[in-house]
């Protein structure tokens, strides 16, 4: 893969860093279309609903930011659909006392919807937007941030008392 995004780089005279932020810039304005601000900044990657944006860390090199936004852009896709996330994942509404977020449905849930978000962003950049992605690159990233969730997800609650 690589072999072939330097002959794009190369046809087109630009280097080979410069494409993953032209796409990353191309999937920003479609971000923007859906009401969703990007922002670069050292910080975590994460959608905020309330504040309409999406904060990706300014850290890695263009081809992560540009993956880390697909699967932000996946989250906006998920939530379109309220109907799709209630019948796949009932649990991930949250009581407006909280005690949901405390069960283990509402974990797996979260796990799920995270890894439709990783599924649908690759979908936005390979068939709709018409992308280049490097599905090596992409699944291991992938994989290290649902491993993350799950981590999370298998985590003991510390008893309310504190024993």
């Amino acid at each position: 893969m690589p072999i072939f995004i330097q002959t794009i780089a190369e046809q087109y005279g630009i280097k080979k860093g410069d494409i993953w932020k032209r796409q990353f810039l191309h999937l920003e304005h479609w971000a923007n279309e859906k009401g969703f601000r990007v922002v670069l900044k050292k910080d975590e990657d994460i959608i905020s609903w309330e504040e309409e944006t999406i904060t990706i860390d300014s850290r890695p090199q263009w081809e992560s930011r540009y993956y880390a936004l697909l699967h932000e852009c996946g989250h906006i896709l998920a939530n379109e659909s309220a109907e799709f996330l209630e019948y796949n994942y009932p649990y991930y509404v949250q009581d407006a006392d909280g005690r949901s977020v405390k069960t283990d449905a509402y974990r797996v849930s979260v796990v799920g919807e995270e890894i439709e978000a990783w599924k649908l962003g690759r979908n936005l950049g390979d068939s709709t937007l018409n992308h280049f992605i490097n599905h090596k690159k992409f699944d291991k990233m992938m994989t290290e941030c649902i491993m993350s969730y799950f981590y999370w997800a298998t985590e003991e609650e510390d008893d309310i008392d504190g024993t």
